[in-house]
């Protein structure tokens, strides 16, 4: 059995108690997001790629993306076939970090994924290949497509293993919510779908799982963290579940929820 956790922490420093919830939950892979630092006992512990993420302006953020792994990990870089794209891919490359792991012999690729609530900057974009790249649904380019962009590079298949997982800031939610109607949302992860990848907790229950508390009014009713699995993971799945009974919100740990993913090799 492999365990993975995804979690953006809310910029937790190495004394949050963030850490003490990892330990319990103890997972083989972590995806973390706005990190602020890392205990040194998780250092010993886990083989660890970091990153700082960006701002708007491409100056580093104080906080990192982060995956932690208990195997051995090689960095890769995500990759474009479209130019503008692959500077986009470098100017995000604190926001999507990945890496090659072995477990049991299976070799797989995970990605940690911070996708800021912000447009790709249209100075930097190609118009003339702008329509391969944005949602139809959409007026602007969103990080996200430039993750998709780069994973539909890669073409996934059934013997190619993959781990995505972080949060994406798009929940379908969004979709049914925002006035003048949908903008995208529901069209990314469809796909995403498209590139043999399931989301892990919506396929696990058979509806949207919310992860997100609002900053604003405090409900919890959008699922913007998720976790996404190729095809020959995601049948080995063997639970997907939010951790909401961990006292995350009343300890004011995130504004987040951690997404916990088991999956059974053996099958």
């Amino acid at each position: 059995m492999i365990r993975i956790l995804t979690w953006n922490v809310r910029r937790a420093n190495s004394e949050s108690g963030i850490w003490d919830l990892i330990k319990k939950i103890d997972p083989d892979i972590c995806l973390l997001q706005e990190v602020n630092g890392i205990p040194l006992s998780f250092m010993k512990e886990y083989n660890i790629i970091q990153h700082k993420a960006i701002n708007k302006i491409g100056s580093k953020q104080k906080f990192s993306t982060v995956i932690l792994s208990k195997e051995p990990i090689n960095e890769f870089k995500l990759k474009s076939s479209i130019e503008w794209v692959k500077k986009e891919l470098d100017f995000f490359c604190g926001n999507f970090i990945g890496g090659t792991i072995s477990v049991k012999g299976v070799r797989i690729n995970v990605v940690s994924v911070y996708s800021p609530a912000w447009i790709v900057s249209p100075e930097r974009i190609n118009n003339s290949e702008i329509n391969e790249v944005k949602l139809k649904l959409a007026a602007y380019v969103w990080p996200t497509e430039i993750l998709q962009n780069a994973l539909l590079h890669e073409l996934i298949s059934i013997e190619n293993h993959w781990i995505v997982g972080g949060d994406f800031n798009t929940s379908s939610t969004f979709d049914t919510l925002w006035p003048g109607g949908p903008r995208g949302c529901q069209e990314m992860i469809d796909r995403l779908y498209s590139l043999n990848l399931k989301e892990a907790l919506f396929e696990y229950h058979g509806k949207l799982v919310p992860t997100f508390k609002n900053p604003k009014g405090g409900k919890i009713i959008h699922q913007i963290d998720h976790v996404f699995l190729s095809e020959g993971l995601f049948s080995k799945l063997s639970s997907s579940n939010v951790l909401d009974n961990e006292g995350v919100f009343e300890n004011s740990l995130s504004d987040h929820l951690p997404i916990q993913v088991s999956i059974n090799l053996s099958i």
